[in-house]
């Protein structure tokens, strides 16, 4: 039994470790929820770990739910290894109980991929 939970925790550390890139998502002024028709920004940092990635930053696809996007900036190089840019969306005035915005990245090292969330009102 010790050998398989001792297998289990060897196989999770190496999916969580294997990523190539690593994204982090805030928002403008912090928010902790939305309400319905608000409007909103979204800061993506997107750090890369591998240092010769074939994969430009704008090739990052985004997936959103419970939300339009109004806007976004082009990414901007911050450092070597560390891209940003906003998105700027719009709750739907429906009856989702949360926005959701999905970053995905595909590369020969596995990519990367980031949920950013947050209730609405």
């Amino acid at each position: 039994m010790n050998k398989l939970i001792l297998s289990a925790f060897f196989l999770f550390f190496s999916i969580s470790v294997v990523s190539a890139c690593n994204f982090e998502f805030t928002t403008k002024d912090n928010k902790t929820s939305v309400k319905p028709g608000d409007e909103f920004v979204i800061n993506v940092k997107l750090s890369l770990i591998h240092r010769n990635c074939k994969v430009a930053a704008k090739d990052t696809k985004f997936k959103f739910e419970g939300m339009e996007i109004v806007g976004a900036t082009d990414w901007k190089q911050e450092s070597p290894m560390v891209f940003t840019r906003q998105i700027k969306a719009k709750a739907n005035k429906d009856n989702s109980k949360k926005i959701m915005l999905t970053a995905t990245r595909s590369c020969e090292k596995d990519g990367g991929y980031g949920v950013f969330t947050l209730p609405k009102d």
